[in-house]
């Protein structure tokens, strides 16, 4: 949820799902973050569903001003949308790493906000998490809402090569944004969208996904119903509909701004006086689905104003709709379509983004090393592997230099992992079969009850197959399932129905007891005595017949 100016609040705050509001701080508050740099906290200037904005700056002995230079998010620390954008910062945004790139890329500035600190604070018992980063001026969805809905060609060109430097250099650290939209899109303090050179920042990256894994390898394609329909649906890409991301999915959604930002309104986007009616994501989803397998008829919807669509914005499109999920683009030739209007030879383009497609996996590892973020899902658990820690790292004795960057990179989250499907377009797979249920379910089984689940019908089926296949002696099949006490009532329970069956009683076994045991004991006890009288009784005949045949 992108913040708003506390001016344009209109309605009662309401926190994300599962998230809660942080208490309001005083001005004047001072935070000290990891590298023991000190904030004063100034007024606030907006809010979000899961933290405030507050004016700041370094200056502590002095009331912060109302043109500070900075501005720091605040949100209690159960939240997770702000661990996230502060990792991102901290393992993406760092000066000297812009710097650097910005030197080997031959750019003046890329639009990525400089990290400046972050940090825990506690203010009356709770824990907050803080996150500094530079201040800018108005974004591009207000400046379009005041222009009656659409912005010049020449200044939607400019922002779309800006934001495809930004998005470049954002996927080249193995992050997707997944939530590129003009509210996130701010330009510099001082700086006026009329001008002919402005300078624009992408931000809020509390939704930045990490599309590779540690070793270096692009995650292959995953449905996850958890994460479905993630991020403002109206320019969710339909990759984002299937709850995952990656760069394709990134330059989709800036498609989908440049669009509405060009024609004014998207095909399912509700009208002004449908605002109030819910939106369903399965049916937008649908709909980007239908339009995106026939692009000629999609931009006679967006331009049936013009006499024919932007060549730009059509090639660029038709670029998208092409590329593979785990392909790399070719930025250079996107930049080239709104440079030149999208009138220029192409060709060439083509080919080297044929050749940056089949070297990418020997050339990017190198920049992946670092274990990545937990999958984003704010305030819910996920279950995953075992925690890294310092502890179960490699260390490099090579390397001594203390880097708050190193360590907080030693500390991710636990990973969600799932079944993973491959794809069966080039495109997107087919859609998820609708539920019988509800298709938004608000209590969605974690990751560990699916797989109980799962062990439970495996248990079931090879229960089945094997009663199937063994039988008693009496050919009946054999429950595996009971107890011993339950294998003892059953056997009692046929003894007393072979009892009542109409059989001779000559060929029943009577059903032994407790008493009857001890009777059945009793008489053979009696028995044996019985036996021992008669052989001593006999013994004493044999031997007085024996005596009495000697003495004759």
């Amino acid at each position: 949820m992108p913040p708003r100016r506390l001016e344009d609040v209109s309605v009662k705050r309401v926190a994300a799902a599962g998230c809660k509001l942080p208490e309001p701080l005083p001005a004047g508050e001072i935070l000290t973050d990891i590298t023991q740099n000190k904030w004063i906290l100034g007024n606030p200037i907006g809010y979000g569903g899961f933290g405030d904005i507050y004016l700041a700056s370094n200056d502590i002995t002095s009331p912060v001003r109302q043109d500070a230079k900075y501005v720091i998010k605040i949100e209690p620390h159960n939240n997770g949308p702000l661990f996230v954008e502060r990792n991102f910062y901290v393992r993406v945004a760092c000066k000297h790493m812009i710097e650097s790139w910005c030197v080997s890329q031959g750019k003046r500035r890329i639009g990525v906000p400089i990290y400046q600190g972050s940090g825990s604070h506690v203010y009356k018992g709770q824990r907050y998490r803080f996150l500094v980063i530079p201040r800018y001026g108005i974004d591009i969805g207000k400046f379009f809402l005041s222009n009656r809905k659409t912005l010049p060609t020449k200044l939607v060109n400019s922002l779309a090569v800006q934001m495809l430097d930004a998005l470049e250099y954002i996927h080249s650290h193995g992050y997707a944004h997944a939530d590129v939209k003009g509210s996130n899109i701010l330009l510099s303090q001082g700086n006026e969208v009329g001008k002919e050179k402005f300078e624009a920042y992408l931000v809020d990256y509390g939704l930045a996904y990490r599309f590779r894994t540690r070793s270096g390898e692009h995650k292959p394609f995953m449905h996850d119903e958890r994460r479905a329909h993630e991020g403002t649906l109206e320019f969710t890409s339909r990759d984002g509909h299937h709850g995952t991301h990656s760069r394709r999915g990134d330059l989709e959604t800036l498609g989908y701004n440049i669009i509405q930002w060009l024609c004014g309104k998207l095909p399912w986007e509700k009208d002004s006086n449908e605002i109030n009616i819910p939106i369903n994501p399965e049916e937008v989803h649908q709909q980007k689905e239908f339009f995106l397998s026939n692009l000629s008829l999609f931009m006679e919807t967006c331009f049936s104003r013009q006499k024919r669509p932007p060549a730009a914005i059509m090639k660029y499109m038709k670029y998208v709709t092409d590329l593979k999920f785990e392909s790399k683009p070719n930025y250079s030739y996107l930049r080239n379509l709104f440079l030149y209007g999208g009138n220029h030879n192409d060709n060439n383009s083509k080919y080297f983004c044929d050749i940056k497609e089949s070297n990418e996996n020997l050339t990017n590892s190198v920049f992946f090393e670092r274990p990545y973020l937990r999958e984003r899902k704010p305030c819910r658990p996920v279950n995953g592997e075992i925690r890294i820690t310092r502890n179960t790292q490699p260390k490099d004795p090579e390397k001594n230099d203390f880097n708050w960057e190193k360590v907080l990179a030693l500390h991710p989250d636990k990973l969600a992992k799932i079944s993973i499907q491959s794809p069966l377009s080039p495109l997107t797979p087919p859609l998820t079969p609708p539920s019988s249920q509800s298709p938004q379910s608000p209590s969605l089984p974690t990751y560990a009850m699916l797989n109980v689940l799962s062990r439970m019908r495996e248990r079931q089926s090879s229960s089945c197959k094997q009663k199937s296949t063994q039988k008693s002696s009496d050919n009946e099949l054999k429950p595996k399932w009971m107890t011993p006490a339950m294998e003892e009532i059953a056997r009692l329970r046929k003894i007393n129905e072979s009892l009542n069956s109409p059989l001779s009683t000559s060929q029943i076994t009577p059903r032994l007891t407790r008493s009857r045991m001890a009777k059945l004991k009793q008489f053979e006890n009696q028995r044996h005595h019985k036996r021992i009288r008669t052989e001593d009784t006999l013994d004493n005949v044999i031997t007085h017949k024996r005596r009495k045949d000697s003495s004759s």
